[in-house]
């Protein structure tokens, strides 16, 4: 049966957009979703750091692009006096630590944390704020807290964060989607955001045909933690 490789990232503007996509595919496909993490903001930020007359203009061109809102109060994390801390090894680390309290729903917690961050402002570091939203797939704050104290999560984490990188080789652009079709190839179908239709049409030729798709698409996210609109 074939599956999709996701690769995201909890900070990444362009995987926010790319969420509705995202959903509409998994449902209509029902193929397995392996969610990986990647490695956006490789050192810790600060939010304020988005906070010039280039980025907010960023912001609004993607709400443009992908139709999606990003929250008043992701605004105000802008703000140095209510900024909040990035760092994709974190976030990895606590998606790591849900899939093993919370298996089976990666792509809904990765989908639930971006909203949280972009739609509602929230600092997803914040131990609170993550034991909060966690409690919604019935987990505990002190389970949340010792998992993300576990070597053995920390160790997934940072594997499957390794794995994220290896895939995608030297195109390294958040969200990327894979279709690993029954024969054990991986084609990408979305490099950066792109609409539904789009998306679909490329799986469909890889189901097909079999032929590797480039799929390369309309705003991504690159390592650097640059952001652009081709």
């Amino acid at each position: 049966m074939p599956s999709f490789i996701y690769i995201t990232d909890v900070f990444c503007p362009w995987c926010f957009g790319f969420a509705p996509v995202m959903e509409r595919l998994a449902a209509l496909h029902s193929f397995p979703v392996r969610v990986l993490c990647g490695n956006l903001v490789d050192e810790p930020e600060q939010t304020s750091s988005m906070g010039t007359p280039r980025l907010r203009a960023f912001f609004q061109r993607l709400s443009d692009t992908t139709g999606r809102t990003l929250g008043e109060d992701f605004f105000r994390l802008l703000e140095p006096e209510h900024s909040a801390v990035m760092d994709s090894s974190r976030s990895a680390l606590l998606m790591a630590a849900l899939k093993k309290l919370a298996p089976g729903h990666a792509l809904e917690q990765m989908e639930t944390f971006q909203n949280a961050f972009y739609a509602e402002g929230l600092d997803v570091l914040s131990l609170a704020v993550q034991a909060q939203v966690a409690a919604r797939w019935g987990v505990t704050a002190q389970d949340l807290e010792k998992a993300l104290a576990s070597d053995a999560v920390s160790d997934k984490a940072r594997r499957e964060m390794d794995e994220a990188e290896e895939i995608l080789g030297d195109f390294v652009v958040y969200p990327t989607l894979f279709v690993k079709t029954d024969d054990g190839e991986l084609h990408a179908v979305a490099r950066g955001y792109a609409p539904f239709e789009d998306v679909e049409a490329r799986i469909a030729e890889a189901l097909s045909s079999g032929s590797s798709v480039n799929g390369v698409s309309s705003g991504a996210c690159g390592l650097d933690g640059s952001c652009c609109l081709s």
